[in-house]
């Protein structure tokens, strides 16, 4: 039987789905790692950078520089310094409820939904057409516990870099892939390490971006 942490999912658990009445359907497009809608185009925030991101008051402040570090590789990488992500309030008021509201969101529960406790993260996309107008990030806190120090790697403990980094890339619109070494591979064993974008990963993001 594999463990619990072999086994881990990082989800894109759901997206929200708004197709446009009466449009003409588009072209397809190579995936290039991305989530693609019914008509296979890309789904993207397209030239709509920088994405804001509130963080709920639910986060505890120790999370705050692994997410900082997490969006410091997406701004120093594939944009060649363009800002991909900022940060535009922490410790946010509102209910501990993602929805569609408009605000994209990172969340920490003390609570998950009992038939799920392997999933690490769930990320929520809505979009229109093709366009991503709002993504909100839920860690499940309650079945693990997290590695904030990235100079102290624990085997017992979820690297949060590793996986705020995987979120993030869903909430781009990035799929799962099964390459090694990247980003956006579906499991994250309890110790291991993906601090940084693969290769794969940064020319996905090139592709769209």
């Amino acid at each position: 039987m594999r463990s619990r942490a072999t086994i881990a999912l990082l989800c894109l658990a759901a997206v929200g789905l708004m197709l446009e009445a009466c449009s003409r359907p588009q072209a397809p497009q190579e995936a290039c790692g991305f989530v693609q809608n019914p008509d296979l185009q890309r789904v993207s925030w397209k030239q709509h950078l920088p994405i804001k991101l509130y963080v709920h008051k639910s986060v505890p402040q120790e999370a705050y520089d692994s997410i900082d570090r997490a969006i410091a590789e997406y701004n120093s990488g594939p944009g060649g310094g363009r800002e991909i992500f900022k940060i535009i309030a922490r410790g946010v008021d509102g209910d501990l409820n993602p929805q569609k509201d408009g605000y994209s969101t990172i969340y920490w529960f003390n609570t998950w939904d009992p038939d799920r406790t392997t999933e690490q993260a769930r990320t929520t996309i809505y979009w229109s057409g093709n366009e991503i107008f709002e993504a909100d990030m839920r860690i499940n806190a309650k079945d693990f516990t997290y590695n904030y120090d990235p100079a102290n790697s624990s085997f017992t403990n979820v690297d949060l870099d590793s996986l705020v980094l995987h979120e993030l890339g869903h909430v781009l619109g990035l799929a799962h892939i099964t390459t090694a070494g990247s980003a956006m591979h579906a499991t994250l064993d309890e110790g291991q390490v993906r601090r940084k974008l693969g290769a794969i990963d940064q020319s996905d993001l090139k592709c769209e971006y």
